[in-house]
């Protein structure tokens, strides 16, 4: 069983992601503070988890990395859950495996991260004095099906918003295991061809064959934002 998983994302009006590059707002305003209503929608997603990848939260939070004094790997490593108190999980992908972390949490949120079973046992022995949960997605942690299943039977995480950046988003798009899309549009554009795109994939693979979008509802929010919904379908759903 697989939590419910919602992309959660914001982006400009030609849907790329990198907001240095976004053109300002009109009336004078900040980006910052429209992006806050980014922020505010995803708190009423009410999910148990929240989601980065790697970039993101290394760009964001803990740029430092793990040199691990020995890459040998525990033979059969075992899913580690922390002992933490807080409401909501916080979850990265890490397939390096060499994040250093500075806290246990993510704006107050317990971490878990993902990795893969590889992973050097003196890292995922850090991993544990820190008091941080880890658990796997396949030898080379890019089986998200797997971590996903493990999430839901292990540390009961029923609801997921997926809120990293293109990579990321595209790696859950190529699984099949976005439910739903939760599409803040930011009125300002990009207009670069290379810059991040929402979902980013690199190749030629068309990662949403197979996938249609049902729009739920669309909203328009305060100084031009506006919030569309949809709701995933896949052929084999009929």
């Amino acid at each position: 069983m697989y939590p419910q998983i919602i992309c959660h994302v914001m982006g400009s009006v030609d849907g790329r992601l990198l907001t240095d590059r976004w053109t300002e707002p009109f009336d004078g305003k900040s980006k910052g503070e429209l992006m806050g209503i980014y922020a505010a929608i995803g708190r009423r997603l009410h999910t148990d988890a929240w989601m980065f990848g790697k970039n993101t939260l290394t760009e964001g939070y803990f740029p430092k990395k793990f040199h691990a004094p020995s890459l040998t790997p525990y033979t059969k490593p075992e899913p580690f859950v922390a002992s933490y108190t807080t409401e909501r999980l916080f979850v990265v992908a890490d397939p390096d495996a060499n994040i250093l972390y500075e806290s246990s949490k993510v704006r107050g949120d317990s971490i878990a991260t993902i990795l893969p079973e590889t992973a050097p046992a003196s890292y995922l022995a850090y991993l544990e004095r820190q008091n941080i949960s880890y658990l796997f997605a396949g030898p080379d942690g890019k089986d998200l099906r797997i971590a996903m299943c493990t999430l839901s039977e292990m540390f009961d995480v029923q609801s997921l918003s997926l809120q990293g950046g293109g990579i990321i988003d595209g790696a859950f798009l190529q699984a099949g295991l976005i439910d739903k899309l939760s599409l803040v549009v930011y009125p300002g554009i990009d207009g670069s061809a290379d810059s991040t795109s929402i979902f980013q994939y690199i190749g030629k693979r068309n990662l949403s064959q197979g996938q249609s979008l049902e729009l739920l509802s669309a909203q328009t929010m305060d100084d031009g934002v506006v919030w569309l919904r949809y709701k995933f379908h896949r052929l084999q759903e009929g």
